[in-house]
């Protein structure tokens, strides 16, 4: 059985970076992923053909100079010179088969009507529709912002806390407003995952976890082996976290049953450049489509494909994604180069989700050996995800 100070379950950037602190602090970290790569939102997806290479993105999309504590381990793993920035292209609607600007489809009078809001209104207590129905207009929430707010976490997120939708953090003033990287997210990922001394184990799901004796052991599927550590760290979505701690924490493990998710359905398409004619977007929204939104790799001009990833809404066929996927591109499947298939899941936040992350602090507080992280706690971006990793290591050497 092999022996840990520290074992983390899950290998998206929360659980990447919670590893990444404890190996950085002389632990002996073991990380298991369950899939056969890390990165999670994170893992890029990486295309070559005939010599040419293009990476698409499959969930996360953009980094911003705000997101200071990824920004310290991304300067600590000596890859700032690898952060690249985004072209302005426009975000667009797409409504009746055309695309349409997002202020041709705004009611001006009402905007500046509801504008002042903006200056009176707090957020605390706030929904996101109660808030920024207010800020913008009934007419306006409802027929276009709205859309915008569900495309970010692919769900409907009218009853989502408002003060944990957008966050102003401090930016660093060195850093590009907002960026991605050479070869992708996918490198801050690689190069954690790199970190001298840091174990890692992929295609490897975590089938059960005990306690015995002050330890936990992790065993890792039919024929994964064990792993016994003195600290555990569930960087899996609540569900999962939840189930894997049903025998031996059932306080905790119920609290977490409490909380919801959504499942997104990512379908990546790269095309040749010389085969659309759609204009270069960042991304489009299409009001009450089957898809939430329709991310583009125009951001990272290529000179030779172009990428679109569709989030679309769950449960549809095959055959209904690509009739749609062709529609909106105007390109039939076999002028499409090649098609990649993700499933990311992502919290359902509520009103009320304050108090449930205040309850489940003190139930943490007596478990100084086991750690949760992840996009469910104070909010699902990036960011949100690294400092509460960097707030649960801190937990642990308190």
């Amino acid at each position: 059985m092999m022996q840990n100070d520290v074992v983390v379950v899950g290998g998206g950037i929360s659980g990447l970076s919670l590893a990444y602190y404890c190996v950085k602090a002389g632990l002996k970290t073991t990380l298991l992923e369950k899939n056969d790569t890390t990165g999670g939102s994170f893992a890029s997806h990486q295309y070559h053909a005939n010599g040419k290479k293009f990476w698409l993105e499959l969930g996360a999309h953009t980094c911003y100079s705000s997101y200071q504590n990824l920004l310290d381990i991304v300067e600590e793993s000596g890859i700032m010179n690898t952060i690249i920035p985004r072209e302005k292209v426009p975000f667009s609607l797409y409504i009746d088969g055309k695309v349409k600007s997002i202020v041709s489809q705004l009611n001006i009078p009402e905007l500046l009507f509801a504008a002042p809001n903006l200056f009176k209104l707090k957020k605390t207590g706030q929904s996101v529709r109660s808030y920024y129905s207010k800020i913008v207009g009934e007419k306006n929430y409802n027929e276009v912002i709205s859309h915008f707010f569900n495309a970010v976490p692919s769900q409907p997120t009218d009853d989502f806390p408002a003060d944990m939708m957008f966050k102003s953090r401090e930016k660093r003033k060195d850093v590009l407003k907002n960026y991605t990287f050479t070869h992708g997210l996918q490198s801050v990922a690689k190069v954690i995952a790199a970190t001298n001394g840091l174990n890692i184990f992929t295609s490897r799901e975590v089938s059960s976890i005990e306690y015995v004796d002050g330890r936990y052991i992790i065993r890792g599927g039919d024929d994964g082996g064990a792993y016994s550590a003195k600290t555990l760290v569930l960087a899996t979505p609540s569900a999962v976290s939840a189930s894997l701690l049903r025998d031996i924490n059932p306080d905790i493990a119920t609290h977490l049953g409490q909380l919801k998710a959504a499942e997104v359905d990512s379908v990546g398409v790269i095309v040749q450049k010389a085969n659309i004619s759609l204009k270069p977007v960042a991304a489009l929204i299409s009001p009450n489509d089957i898809f939430y939104s329709v991310v583009s790799r125009d951001t990272v001009a290529d000179e030779n494909f172009r990428g679109f990833t569709f989030h679309f809404k769950p449960g549809l066929d095959d055959k209904t994604k690509r009739a749609r996927i062709t529609e909106v591109l105007g390109v039939s499947m076999s002028k499409i180069e090649h098609t990649e298939a993700k499933i990311n899941t992502v919290p359902t936040l509520r009103l009320g989700h304050h108090q449930w992350l205040d309850r489940m602090e003190s139930m943490l507080a007596a478990k100084k050996n086991l750690l949760l992280t992840g996009n469910y706690f104070g909010g699902m971006a990036i960011e949100d995800c690294v400092s509460r990793s960097k707030s649960e290591f801190a937990r642990l050497k308190g």
